[in-house]
């Protein structure tokens, strides 16, 4: 069967989510009139250099490779040497970069502009694309955005799978699998860590991108918008998101990554607060209000929605727990007793937290 054959929406899916030309692009987040072809994006710098890095200092001070016991003086300390265990370092950041250079070199090989699905750009998107990926570094978003110039649409209009496949023959890529809740990747496995998570998408002219769902449809997406979001929370708050992951991970990851970073910038973006009362204001937030997040790109709609119920039972009494000791490892701090404070502080992260001494 031709792959410009409608295929039929499947149950329960709007037209709109099936077809490009009809899809329901909400006013709030179209592209401005003045993004036209050609246009400068953010999402792929000029001259292919690397995206542009946030110019303010780290809020916690490098203190170097993690030898001997973790003994540590004062609250802060502990907290900077933990920023340092669990942070992407140097050399993590080239494997990554040589990940996507990889990939936009085997590409643009394979689908040149004259071609009939021609590449616009590669980049590095997820967590690792907005310095909020924790260690250790086991996968890689690279997003893939081809022109639906040349007919190209027309071709994969009507099953967006069929794009996922035809990349994936093209460059012998390895298994289809879902990436966030709904999307598809290809999972392209090397021989050692960090694997490649590969995302075709069309560039839409009003969405932004759309990338292929599980059912045929086309998603919209806008991973330049969480980019910049995340970089304007500031260093204090992307430290406590890479430390909220870490609990999150000593409790057992019920948490997806992207919800962790958009909770944490819905409670603590514009308040001031430094990564310890940042810290304890989200696990009050848990606490009290909820695990309820917007996409910060108005796209996604609640990013909580994947929880279970029993998830949700699960993590309640964590999340009260942490909630109880982070206030009162605040409190210590505040009056000075940094020992105090340090164990508290244990024990909401586990053993990794270093130990006063």
């Amino acid at each position: 069967m031709s792959v410009d054959t409608p295929r039929g929406t499947p149950a329960g899916i709007r037209p709109g989510e099936v077809t490009y030309d009809h899809l329901i692009i909400p006013s709030h987040w179209r592209r401005s009139n003045e993004s036209t072809p050609g246009a400068p994006n953010a999402l792929f710098p000029p001259d292919g250099g690397a995206p542009a890095q946030s110019s303010l200092p780290p809020i916690n001070p490098t203190t170097g490779a993690m030898t001997g016991p973790l003994l540590v003086g004062t609250t802060a300390r502990a907290f900077a040497k933990l920023d340092d265990l669990i942070r992407l370092s140097a050399e993590d950041k080239a494997v990554i970069a040589a990940r996507r250079d990889e990939a936009e070199r085997a590409l643009r090989a394979i689908f040149p502009p004259r071609c009939a699905l021609p590449l616009v750009g590669v980049a590095t998107i997820g967590s690792a694309g907005r310095d909020t990926m924790i260690r250790p570094l086991d996968e890689v978003d690279i997003f893939a955005v081809f022109s639906a110039a040349n007919s190209a649409w027309k071709r994969f209009r009507w099953d967006s799978r069929d794009l996922v496949l035809c990349v994936r023959n093209a460059i012998g890529g390895e298994r289809i699998q879902t990436i966030g809740s709904r999307g598809q990747a290809l999972r392209i496995v090397y021989d050692s860590p960090p694997d490649v998570h590969l995302v075709p998408a069309f560039d839409h002219p009003r969405a932004g991108y759309v990338m292929p769902d599980r059912v045929g449809g086309w998603l919209p997406t806008r991973p330049e918008r969480h980019t910049s979001w995340t970089a304007d929370l500031g260093p204090r708050v992307i430290s406590a998101v890479r430390l909220l992951k870490a609990w999150n991970r000593v409790c057992g990851s019920h948490l997806r990554s992207f919800h962790i970073e958009a909770l944490a910038g819905q409670v603590l973006a514009g308040r001031g607060l430094n990564t310890r009362q940042g810290l304890a204001e989200v696990f009050r937030h848990m606490d009290e209000v909820g695990l309820v997040a917007a996409d910060p790109a108005d796209v996604g709609g609640d990013l909580s929605a994947y929880l279970r119920p029993e998830d949700v039972d699960a993590l309640a009494e964590t999340i009260r727990a942490a909630r109880i000791y982070s206030a009162k490892a605040v409190e210590a701090e505040q009056a000075g007793d940094h020992e105090e404070a340090v164990a508290l502080w244990g024990s909401v992260f586990g053993p990794e937290f270093p130990t006063f001494g």
